[in-house]
């Protein structure tokens, strides 16, 4: 016979790994699912492919996906294809691996704050949850993974807890001096962010080695392989089955009985029985599974409301940091930002708001010689002292929760499994291109007060549809069986044994990187999950 196990976990990344951690913590039978193999941490490619390595040197408009393609980290596209409705595509990342896109993230981790949970302006829902409902889990989550941040509060946005701030690079210390004269109410403070600053739970501290983007060989960032799935492990009661592409969730007689999957290796189909299903494959796969399922959809809306963050840059040179000594800047990313503000003055241009990254430094490598005349050692000499003060101001915005973006199965577009794939129907509204403009003028402001020679960009526009890689929203949580797929406790509304922990679950997205909050809920979710198979009501 085969073997039933208490919960089965579709998916290895954040929301996963975090509930194998609880689940088998508190005793229970735990399978999980991931659709790519298990790598080792040197297997990244922060230390063994530079931009130079790659067949396109980083130059093809999208090098963080090159790295992962060229590592072997990413999907195959072609066996795995995905498509969108209109001209413009969405930029759909797949990491495959024990760990999924936790291997490869910046490590930001700001809470949402009460006016994220409850937004002030009447777009749409709110949350069924307030920011007092979920805090408690917060401060949990910081203190297991390692959160670095001044635990300052700053107008809504929240505090953390943890350890000491990263330092500010002398980048961040230039615009740091103007950001208080700008009338805006603007302030630098330190990122928050999953990265240690001093040794943590078993895992040392960081040593500034490269792109936290590009992984991590140490452990120092956080992600779910090291600090989760192998503690699972150690508890004797988790059960990692990788190479296993989920396919879709059958139900019989109202309850989720088994799922079906792919085996990559053996090239063949499979099932496997669990009490408890939990998916975690991440806000689209985990819909993509619900609609190829035909299941916990009475409402309509699996797929529906699919959200993200409005990205865009300008950057520039600041002058005070040229001819600088070379030192190693291209380290884990920005130590400094400025939490959402635009309250003090948006007006009625736009609602909800957005963070702004300003950074700088010497990056591995510099183009900086595309924008400056000349030929020769004058002009080699030049571009050195430029190298050394390249800046931009990065910013992230919230994308409204639409119901018409969303993604479809298309039996077109079948992968190499006869999966059907998904196509997107994406786009951003008025809201959207207001948040655009004023982020624009904002940044202007910055780079000039910072005293910048300002590349004005000759055609300004976003980054493309899906760039945050923060998606969100595709099953949004709610008390409503009607208007909401699952419940503020992530369990399906039409299914009692399916509960769906990653961001899939999400009402609004935010202007902050979700990561933390999909780890929050996902603990609070398998804490209850926990405590009620032990006393029978699963």
């Amino acid at each position: 016979m085969a073997t039933q196990y208490d919960v089965c976990i579709i998916g290895s990344g954040a929301a996963g790994g975090m509930t194998a951690y609880v689940l088998t913590k508190a005793g229970l039978n735990v399978a999980m699912l991931e659709a790519g193999p298990r790598r080792k941490p040197e297997e990244m490619p922060v230390h063994r492919v530079r931009r130079w390595n790659l067949p396109h040197r980083g130059l093809r408009g999208d090098y963080f996906q090159e790295y992962l393609e060229h590592t072997g980290f990413l999907i195959d596209d072609k066996k795995e294809p995905y498509g969108w409705a209109g001209k413009d595509p969405f930029q759909f990342v797949r990491v495959r691996a024990v760990g999924g896109k936790s291997l490869f993230w910046a490590g930001v981790t700001p809470r949402l704050g009460p006016e994220e949970f409850q937004p002030l302006d009447d777009y749409d829902t709110r949350w069924p949850l307030k920011y007092e409902d979920v805090a408690p889990w917060y401060d949990r989550v910081e203190s297991l993974i390692g959160v670095s941040s001044s635990g300052e509060p700053l107008g809504a946005f929240p505090l953390n807890n943890g350890l000491p701030p990263l330092k500010p690079k002398a980048a961040e210390h230039e615009f740091a001096k103007v950001c208080g004269g700008m009338s805006r109410g603007l302030k630098m403070i330190p990122v928050p962010k999953a990265i240690l600053t001093k040794d943590h739970n078993g895992r040392p501290a960081c040593h500034y080695c490269g792109p936290c983007w590009l992984g991590c060989d140490s452990g120092s960032k956080f992600d779910s392989l090291r600090v989760f799935v192998e503690a699972a492990e150690k508890t004797g009661r988790l059960t990692l089955i990788p190479n296993a592409r989920a396919r879709s969730v059958e139900v019989k007689e109202g309850r989720a009985a088994n799922v079906h999957y792919y085996d990559t290796v053996a090239r063949s189909y499979k099932d496997i029985q669990a009490k408890v299903f939990v998916l975690a494959a991440g806000a689209i796969e985990s819909a993509h599974i619900l609609l190829n399922s035909k299941v916990a959809n009475s409402s309509g809306l699996v797929g529906r409301y699919l959200s993200e963050h409005l990205y865009a840059s300008i950057g520039g040179y600041l002058p005070q940091l040229m001819g600088r000594n070379i030192r190693n800047e291209d380290g884990n990313g920005a130590h400094s930002f400025i939490p959402d503000m635009t309250k003090n003055w948006r007006g009625k241009k736009f609602i909800r708001g957005y963070q702004i990254f300003p950074n700088g430094g010497m990056g591995e490598t510099t183009f900086v010689g595309k924008h400056l005349p000349g030929f020769g050692q004058d002009w080699k000499k030049t571009i050195r002292e430029y190298h050394t003060a390249g800046v931009s101001v990065l910013f992230q915005g919230e994308v409204l929760p639409y119901k018409d973006n969303r993604i479809e199965v298309d039996e077109t577009l079948k992968d190499d499994a006869g999966i059907p794939g998904v196509r997107f129907h994406y786009a951003w509204h008025e809201n959207e291109d207001a948040m655009f403009r004023d982020m624009m003028g904002v940044g202007e402001e910055l780079l000039v007060r910072a005293g910048a020679e300002y590349l004005k960009p000759r055609n300004p526009k976003p980054m493309s549809y899906g760039h945050s890689i923060h998606y969100v929203g595709t099953a949004r949580m709610g008390t409503d069986p009607k208007t909401s797929v699952v419940t503020p406790w992530n369990v399906t509304h039409d299914v009692p044994n399916l509960l769906i922990n990653d961001a899939a679950p999400f009402v609004t997205a935010g202007n902050q990187n979700p990561t933390l909050t999909i780890l929050a809920l996902a603990m609070r979710s398998s804490e209850r999950l926990a405590d009620r198979m032990k006393r029978g009501e699963v």
